[in-house]
């Protein structure tokens, strides 16, 4: 390597931003880092940057602005060894599509199918699950929709303020505010749009939390040369929800978590158990829980048990609501609970949902709170209603 380029990368700062590899005038490889000092010494012996001549060093504020700016480089000076990576899948892509309330998705593909036809593209962007986390830290301030198509009640992202809710429902009368919540819709895409091509930088600062932060730089900082954005992404993602989780425990308050349990078909039962973070540790609250008679679902079926429970308990406004909803069973358990928060959106309900499978000690959803919170909770529940469906029996028996 180059003598020149060696001293710059010792000397590099440790800080975020992008870097450019030049072969001359010739743009070889851009590439971002969360600390460019110890990115860039990777490099020290790489055959692959052997003819470059000359290497630039961007020094920005922090990891987010260095995604963005990578892609802005990347999309201008088209480099050949980022050009020669892969074909466009290679890369993310965020779609825009042209409709009165324009949704957003992401995508690998510049012309997506079936979405949308011609639809406004931002990219491309190398880290998708840093890309991913910039976008959902955009929708806390700046909601849109990402439905697939309209639909006749409210969606769940609406109860959550994630989306306008007003954008995609079916048949939905406007009249005289249309314009208005048209504005307001259009204005949200448009600085989404301008923050995702580096024109509004302090925006996403002011907006983004410090465990936001620190998700992007521990993203960017287990990312590979070239192949970055696809090695260990999962594995990245839980160190994210892990350390957020941990971060969130301030903010949620209440968790409430549902079973069912029945035998033979007989006599179904259903339980809610209460936990409220204490100085961050999950204690029990007895004193809030409740025990149901399951009335109308057929008692072999546990999704609609789940679902008559949590319509039953969101009839009682005067119960403080949860932060974390959290029912035993799979996705088909999950989906039902979810069709029973979406009918009470007239409680304006604003808590996560989330579905513990004991089995694989699989969750469905995701969870703000440890893996072993949730479990512990499960557990808690599960006992409660098994004591509750055998004191049911042995009065029958009686």
């Amino acid at each position: 390597m180059d003598p020149g380029i060696i001293k710059i990368i010792k000397n590099a700062p440790r800080a975020p931003g992008v870097y450019i590899f030049y072969r001359q005038k010739t743009a070889l490889y851009i590439g971002k880092a969360a600390r460019l000092k110890t990115r860039l010494q990777n490099y020290l012996n790489d055959p692959r940057l052997a003819e470059a001549t000359r290497l630039k060093i961007i020094k920005l504020a922090s990891p987010i602005e260095a995604l963005i700016k990578e892609s802005r480089l990347i999309k201008k000076l088209k480099p050949e060894i980022n050009v020669h990576w892969q074909d466009d899948r290679g890369y993310f892509y965020v779609a825009f599509t042209r409709e009165k309330f324009p949704r957003i998705f992401v995508t690998h593909r510049l012309n997506p199918k079936p979405y949308t036809l011609n639809p406004i593209i931002i990219g491309p962007f190398t880290e998708g699950a840093a890309l991913k986390l910039i976008l959902k830290i955009l929708r806390r301030r700046y909601p849109y929709c990402t439905c697939f198509k309209p639909h006749l009640r409210t969606c769940l992202n609406s109860q959550i303020n994630l989306c306008p809710g007003y954008c995609c429902q079916k048949n939905v009368q406007l009249h005289d505010r249309e314009d208005r919540r048209k504005k307001y819709y259009l204005k949200n895409i448009k600085i989404i749009q301008a923050i995702l091509t580096g024109k509004k930088k302090d925006f996403l600062k002011k907006i983004a939390r410090p465990e936001d932060q620190w998700a992007v730089e521990n993203i960017l900082a287990h990312s590979n040369f070239v192949n970055s954005g696809h090695s260990n992404t999962f594995a990245r993602l839980h160190r994210y929800a892990k350390h957020c989780g941990q971060a969130d425990l301030d903010r949620f308050r209440r968790i409430e978590c549902y079973d069912v349990s029945n035998f033979a078909g007989k006599e179904a039962v259903g339980a809610m158990t209460v936990l409220i973070n204490k100085n961050g540790d999950w204690q029990p609250d007895r004193n809030q829980f409740r025990l149901f008679r399951v009335k109308s679902a057929p008692a072999r079926d546990d999704p609609r048990m789940i679902a008559e429970i949590l319509q039953r308990r969101l009839n009682h406004p005067e119960w403080p609501y949860p932060d974390l909803i959290i029912i035993d069973g799979g996705l088909t358990q999950y989906n039902a609970a979810k069709k029973a928060l979406l009918k009470a959106n007239s409680y304006k309900l604003k808590a996560h949902l989330i579905s513990f499978a004991k089995p694989h000690k699989k969750i469905y959803g995701q969870s703000p709170v440890p893996k072993a919170t949730v479990e512990k909770a499960i557990n808690q529940t599960h006992h409660y209603v098994i004591a509750y469906h055998r004191r049911i029996r042995d009065t029958i028996k009686a």
